[in-house]
């Protein structure tokens, strides 16, 4: 009768265990919510009206980073800007009355003219809208 040898697992085996099992204990017991990538803006909050879209160039409809998007009614205005990939969004609050066709909205970056800004509604729920304006610049000679 031959016997199989034992395997011994050893020191370092048994440390990396409760190395493990400390992490998974901290993970586990954390009291802090983690929101890691997202806005406070983003968290169950009931947008009502928000604006979604890209900026991009006549032509090659390459997305230009860093115009500014100004959404408007009267003498109210908020402004953003597209980010490094040429996408923003608004979510505008002037009042729970106010749809989104009260609301203008333009784009402007130096060097460049507004050639035209389209608008499409995603929702069809009035308490809640989502509208896609997307920009189309030229760039000035």
């Amino acid at each position: 009768m031959t016997r199989k040898p034992r395997r011994c697992l050893g020191v370092p085996f048994f440390i990396a265990l409760r190395a493990g099992a400390a992490v998974l204990a901290a993970g586990l017991f954390s009291s802090q919510s983690s929101y890691a990538g997202e806005l406070d803006s983003e968290r169950d909050e009931d947008a009502g009206l928000a604006f979604v879209g890209s900026a991009r160039e006549v032509g090659t409809l390459k997305p230009i980073p860093g115009v500014q998007i100004k959404a408007e009614i009267g003498s109210r205005r908020i402004l953003v800007r597209t980010n490094s990939e040429g996408v923003y969004k608004l979510i505008p609050y002037f009042g729970s009355d106010v749809t989104a066709d009260n609301v203008t909205i333009s784009c402007a970056k130096d060097g460049y003219e507004t050639i035209d800004v389209s608008r499409r509604r995603l929702s069809s729920n009035s308490t809640n809208e989502l509208i896609v304006a997307e920009c189309l610049l030229a760039s000035k000679p």
